[in-house]
């Protein structure tokens, strides 16, 4: 299934979509796309972050390296 969205960009970032598009050899669609699938990776990330971090902490995993100490 497909769904048509119309969005509306001011001046700029209509400029910035159409360079982004040429830059890439991407229609504006494609570039659309790939930019909510990356918005939701990146929240979908935070969200885990922020329920998840404050057990980490109580756990002493501070950083990256505080856990792959742990797990190697």
């Amino acid at each position: 299934m497909q769904t048509t969205l119309t969005v509306r960009l001011v001046e700029k970032e209509a400029q910035a979509l159409d360079a982004l598009c040429e830059m890439t050899g991407k229609s504006r669609s494609e570039v659309v796309r790939e930019s909510l699938r990356s918005y939701r990776l990146r929240e979908s990330l935070r969200q885990s972050q922020a329920r998840l971090g404050p057990a980490a902490r109580t756990g002493g995993w501070l950083t990256e390296d505080d856990i792959l100490q742990d797990v190697s």
